[in-house]
């Protein structure tokens, strides 16, 4: 009995000793600290693969605009003109605008200036070596392509005709060439039918000289001033098809096209941004096409890169002073961006704007930042425009 009677005190002794070292033993709460970091460390991690940068809204336009054009002027505000938007002049149930106003960055404000000649929209233009603005083409209140063309004066805030285009063109594509004069292509005539031709304009002599025709008749194609002043044009075609592959090259000094090698898909609608080592980078286009591919004018040769996160047609693109390459929106509602690293080939998704919209524009400023401006939003044509950083 004694030995029973010492084996049960050594036992009770043994788990009070236990419990009571337990209880106040600091490694019991390590397990729960440990939880804690860990939580934190996942939460930084969440944080960190949050999309970067930042879409702002700033002061909306003026008017509600969409298949307007947005130029970055010499003194680093931004002029937007034309395009069709909400209001009385109507066709197909929207407005089609003559105004034009100027964005301050600095002030966050909007003043109109100058009125065009011709209502407008789905023109070219294009920012002169002189600082002055060219706008030629696109369709107006009579619902037809336009021959008109006019200069808009930073020095006097107004426009001015000038002598017409040879041929009436809506949906046309224009580019400054290397020695100041204003190329345009394509685009659809006064019946709706494509142009195959292409036209010079040359602002010391007021006139517009007939250059060789293209190889396709194409609209809503993309023109794309070479590193050695020739010209790309790739893609396009009618609204419903079919869709071009072809691509084509222009030189102004012999005035000739060149056939190069045709993209790997059918394109209409998308982008094509110069690259600082002289390559083109051409995105997206409708139909949902969420592929991007590089032609480059040394070897005459396209690269597929890896795809997009989304598919984009009726986008923009604005290259970085960095060299990438930043997209945004597209039809479909879409309200995200990403961006383009062509020395790693890698696509990286970016924040989303507030407002998801496509026929928006979109304009790199002096401070590195990303204009987005009007657009058809979810709901209706939009005047909200935003500013992005990253």
């Amino acid at each position: 009995m004694k030995v029973l009677f010492l084996i049960v005190t050594l036992c009770a002794l043994f788990v009070f000793s236990y419990s009571c070292g337990s209880s106040g033993d600091p490694e019991v709460t390590n397990p729960t600290n440990n939880n804690q970091q860990e939580e934190e460390v996942s939460d930084s991690g969440s944080s960190e693969s949050t999309p970067p940068g930042e879409f702002v809204r700033v002061a909306d336009m003026k008017n509600f605009r969409i298949q307007h054009s947005a130029i970055l002027l010499d003194d680093g505000k931004v002029l937007v003109m034309g395009g069709k938007g909400l209001g009385e002049k109507t066709s197909h149930n929207t407005y089609i605008f003559e105004t034009a106003e100027i964005y301050d960055p600095s002030a966050d404000t909007w003043t109109f200036t100058g009125v065009m000649a011709i209502n407008r929209y789905a023109f070219a233009s294009g920012l002169l070596p002189d600082g002055r603005v060219i706008v030629a083409g696109g369709r107006g209140i009579l619902t037809h392509a336009y021959p008109d063309a006019e200069i808009w004066d930073s020095a006097t805030g107004e426009f001015e005709s000038i002598a017409p285009m040879l041929e009436p063109r809506d949906e046309v594509k224009g580019a400054v060439l290397s020695d100041g004069r204003f190329f345009v292509s394509g685009g659809y005539n006064v019946n709706y039918g494509l142009h195959k031709t292409a036209e010079i304009y040359d602002p010391a002599t007021d006139t517009w000289t007939e250059i060789s025709s293209l190889v396709d008749k194409r609209a809503n194609h993309t023109v794309t001033v070479l590193q050695d002043g020739r010209v790309l044009v790739t893609g396009g075609g009618k609204e419903d098809g079919p869709y071009l592959k072809s691509a084509e090259i222009y030189d102004s000094e012999s005035d000739t096209w060149t056939t190069a090698s045709p993209m790997a898909i059918s394109r209409h609608s998308h982008t094509a941004t110069l690259l600082q080592d002289g390559r083109v980078l051409v995105v997206g286009g409708r139909g949902k096409r969420n592929n991007a591919e590089i032609f480059d004018p040394a070897a005459n040769t396209w690269t597929r890169t890896p795809d997009l996160s989304e598919p984009r047609g009726q986008h923009t693109a604005v290259i970085t002073a960095d060299g990438k390459v930043i997209v945004a929106g597209g039809m479909g509602n879409r309200s995200s961006s990403e961006i383009y690293d062509p020395e790693t080939d890698t696509w990286a998704v970016l924040a989303n704007m507030e407002e998801p919209r496509f026929r928006h524009a979109s304009v790199m400023l002096n401070d590195g930042t990303v204009l987005v401006l009007g657009g058809n939003g979810k709901e209706m044509i939009l005047s909200e425009v935003e500013r992005f950083s990253r």
